[in-house]
């Protein structure tokens, strides 16, 4: 299995001086083989080949010397991912390949395994070209290294990313049992998550805070001129508060995933059309702030680490206007009903605890054939044993 290791670079002046130079350099070569292989097809129809694009590298460098300066090994590597995504393009439609602007691409360079070391002793990492480079190593990695990619972000800092073929398999998930500690999961703004054991993480707020300070300076940095020095000092305090709101809830999301999963050995969550809830222009940015689909995509493969079962429920399941107790569905319930009344029972119910507690009914029925669900006749009926046992496939 293959896991990538963050670290904090510290090049030297020298050395930081040549990796920005390399980051251009990988831009250019990017965007002349790109240009290339679309002219080719233009004119003659053609698709030219991965070796046929490396090649164009020779014309390149008689062309412009400068390219000499920097390690060859990063150019190649530059025009193996335009190659990739070219062939991504056609085998997955993710979007025709771009060309990479000078200011707003990220700027990075790849080193493969053969032209690259890590010294976890002293704490250095060898690039060729480069020479030995300081960084900060917060935790140890074993396994084979495949490749460095060398990254510096809008603050100026460096980082690096070590992929590491590890031996560290996969835990495959434990059977489900009805002894089993599941929990199911419902997302919202005000509390990011209510669970259905009565449990409620509230919203932190992190970047209606920043924002504000954000606001204020982007005001500041549009009354500077264009390309002065002082422009350049406030976008980087800019950079900086956006790094800071971007670390703040990484940090709150892994920790709140790292909670859920060490209690729980099933969870169940709402397969929420983000997308489509973007389009309601009153709660796009509270809904874009608290980050639902990155913590979706942390819990899952955080699940898939630890052995977990994850499994999301179908977003036309109506978990907030079902009553938990007898089943009644409350058709006429809106969203700013916050707390209301079963009709039919009479049970008071929390929107958000009666949705996380129907969710976990839910995901129960579809993994245990003995555990029913509601008949949705509002009688309090059950159904038991219509749905198999969940698979793999039917699982995050």
């Amino acid at each position: 299995m293959k896991r990538a290791y963050r670290y904090r670079l510290y090049p030297n002046k020298t050395q930081q001086e040549l990796l920005r130079q390399t980051f251009g350099c990988c831009r250019f070569v990017y965007n002349a083989t790109l240009d290339a292989k679309i002219k080719a097809y233009e004119t003659d129809k053609t698709s030219l080949s991965e070796f046929e694009c490396i090649n164009l590298m020779t014309g390149l460098k008689s062309e412009y010397a400068w390219l000499y300066d920097v390690p060859a090994v990063c150019l190649v590597q530059s025009v193996r991912d335009m190659y990739s995504a070219y062939r991504m393009f056609f085998k997955t439609k993710q979007g025709y390949p771009k060309f990479k602007s000078k200011h707003r691409s990220k700027l990075s360079c790849r080193f493969p395994s053969t032209h690259c070391g890590v010294d976890q002793e002293s704490r250095h990492i060898k690039l060729s070209k480069i020479g030995l480079v300081r960084y900060k190593q917060d935790r140890r990695f074993a396994g084979q290294l495949r490749n460095v990619t060398v990254s510096c972000d809008g603050c100026g800092r460096f980082w690096v990313s070590c992929l590491v073929e590890t031996r560290v398999q996969e835990l495959k998930p434990e059977p489900i049992t009805s002894q089993s500690k599941c929990v199911g999961l419902d997302l919202g703004l005000k509390d990011f998550i209510v669970t259905s054991d009565g449990r409620k993480i509230p919203n932190p707020h992190f970047a209606e805070v920043l924002d504000r300070r954000i606001s204020r300076l982007q005001k500041i940095e549009s009354r500077r001129q264009k390309g002065s020095r002082r422009r350049a000092e406030i976008r980087l305090k800019i950079n900086k508060l956006y790094a800071k709101k971007r670390n703040l809830i990484h940090n709150f999301i892994h920790h709140t995933v790292n909670d859920i999963l060490g209690e729980n050995q099933a969870v169940f969550i709402e397969d929420l059309n983000v997308k489509g809830m973007m389009g309601n222009h009153r709660l796009a940015k509270s809904i874009q702030s608290v980050c639902w689909s990155e913590f979706v995509r942390v819990l899952a493969y955080k699940a898939r680490w630890l052995g977990r079962t994850v499994m999301k429920i179908d977003r036309f399941f109506p978990s907030s206007k079902t009553c938990g107790s007898c089943g009644f569905k409350n058709d006429g319930l809106t969203l700013s009903n916050r707390t209301w009344t079963c009709p039919q029972c009479g049970t008071i119910h929390d929107r958000d605890l009666n949705a996380a507690t129907n969710i976990l009914k839910e995901g129960l029925a579809k993994l245990l054939p003995s555990v029913g669900r509601f008949n949705g006749r509002g009688d309090g009926g059950y159904e038991v044993g219509e749905t198999p046992i969940c698979t793999v496939q039917n699982c995050i």
